[in-house]
């Protein structure tokens, strides 16, 4: 086992690695970071955004909607900082996935499906409309979005059934499609995405705290965007579908809405400049690039040398790997080290395997290294930061120089193995998947490559 000097001390790089990923991801839970942006002061909320403060006063009722993996978080962190308020708050609403899921008092609280929508995810979405019914202009509704909001708030357009948008959404995962393109597709196919849940809200005040899972924080994309307005079109929808050879796969109510779309004879998603954001803000509390220099100051301190490595990965597994393994080869980097990297990757899904794209990941790049001959000694750590990696209770994985040659003493045939998309078994087999249980939090994917 590979092992590496902190501050005096030699520990071994698995439990450095891990510790460093469990405190990035305890830098992004609610817990820790909504008190940064919400205070109540004489009896007002405000709210810190980056250089300004905005206040909300002479509010009639407070509405609270709490949406994505880190909802039950943010739904305690919030009901604690909000509970200094004389006037009257809502009785909120909590859509999480079942991981994450926990019942919470002054909540109505669900569970829906993820990474695929399911009938939970549309009686909790089919709940929020008519609960905003009540909501007026006095009034303030506040959100708090996370990673897997898009899923887990399914209210498909009435020209398109539940199990419909459930076939396309499975068809866009396992294309190899990144999450703005899948967004893009999703947003003209529902109610709510696309800035379409502000319909809703009008015409109260309306102020949103995003988590971000999506690389370069876009905000039309995380939740696919559900506050803001969205610059994609229905012909940017078919143009994706047809990019991934969906087109003639999806269910032909999907094909005909979308070209009715086209034709503007459906419509679009609300713009820049509609009425119904007139009264919306929109703060940034957490995303992958914070949690990367949080990961660096945290390395510091403990006297580790790192250097924050690549930001904003958006490639394929196979192609992700091969880019890694590359640059070790050709760029001089100073031992021992630790890699920075952070980011989310894509799978094309082809087979009937168990896996995910931070075992897949993990597994291609320790055979590019092997491949090129690179004779390094290193210790990777891949992992999601929702503690979910694809349709598995591991995270990620965790490798290092020893680990091909073990999984070729089992017997193992990688090549077939990963063909198959079946990461997590070769994983399980040689002790190398990370289990964490859900961490009420996501801001996507970290990686933490470790040079000895």
């Amino acid at each position: 086992m590979n092992s590496i000097k902190v501050g005096k001390t030699k520990k071994s790089l698995d439990k450095v690695l891990l510790e460093i990923f469990l405190h990035g991801i305890k830098s992004v839970q609610p817990k820790t970071i909504l008190s940064n942006y919400i205070f109540i002061k004489n009896n007002q909320i405000i709210v810190k955004d980056k250089s300004k403060t905005l206040t909300y006063k002479k509010i009639n009722k407070v509405f609270i909607i709490c949406v994505g993996k880190a909802s039950t978080d943010m739904a305690i962190t919030a009901k604690k900082i909000l509970s200094k308020l004389k006037f009257k708050i809502s009785k909120g609403i909590v859509i999480v996935n079942k991981e994450n899921f926990r019942k919470i008092p002054g909540f109505d609280c669900f569970f829906s499906g993820h990474p695929i929508p399911n009938k939970d995810g549309l009686k909790a979405s089919k709940f929020v409309k008519e609960y905003l019914k009540d909501s007026t202009r006095n009034d303030l509704v506040l959100i708090f979005i996370s990673g897997g909001g898009s899923a887990l708030l399914p209210l498909p357009v009435e020209d398109i059934s539940l199990n419909e948008k459930i076939e396309i959404n499975r068809l866009l995962i396992n294309s190899g499609a990144n999450i703005k393109e899948i967004n893009t597709v999703r947003k003209h196919l529902s109610q709510i995405k696309g800035g379409n849940l502000m319909k809703f809200c009008a015409p109260s005040k309306v102020h949103c705290f995003i988590l971000s899972d999506v690389i370069g924080d876009d905000l039309s994309s995380i939740a696919s965007g559900v506050s803001v307005p969205d610059n994609t079109t229905f012909n940017d929808a078919k143009k994706i579908l047809l990019k991934y050879n969906l087109w003639t796969k999806i269910p032909r109510n999907a094909n005909k809405y979308i070209d009715l779309g086209t034709e503007n004879k459906k419509p679009e998603t609300p713009k820049e400049g509609d009425p119904i954001f007139k009264n919306v803000k929109n703060t940034l509390i957490g995303s992958n690039l914070m949690c990367l220099e949080v990961l660096k100051n945290y390395c510091k301190k403990k006297e580790i040398k790192c250097i924050v490595w690549k930001k904003n990965i958006e490639k394929d597994v196979q192609e992700l790997a091969r880019t890694f393994a590359s640059d070790l080869k050709e760029k001089k980097i100073k031992k021992p080290v630790i890699l920075i990297s952070g980011g989310e990757s894509t799978v094309n899904i082809k087979g009937t395997g168990k896996g995910g794209r931070n075992q897949e990941f993990a597994l291609h790049l320790a055979k590019q290294i092997k491949k090129l001959n690179l004779s390094l000694k290193y210790t990777l750590l891949s992992a999601g930061t929702d503690g979910r990696d694809g349709p598995t209770n591991a995270a990620g994985a965790i490798l290092n120089q020893n680990s091909i040659n073990l999984i070729e003493r089992k017997g193992i045939n990688l090549n077939k193995e990963l063909n198959n998309n079946n990461s997590y078994e070769v994983l399980q087999k040689i002790n190398s998947l990370v289990i964490i249980e859900g961490t009420n939090t996501n801001v996507a994917d970290i990686q933490l490559l470790a040079l000895i």
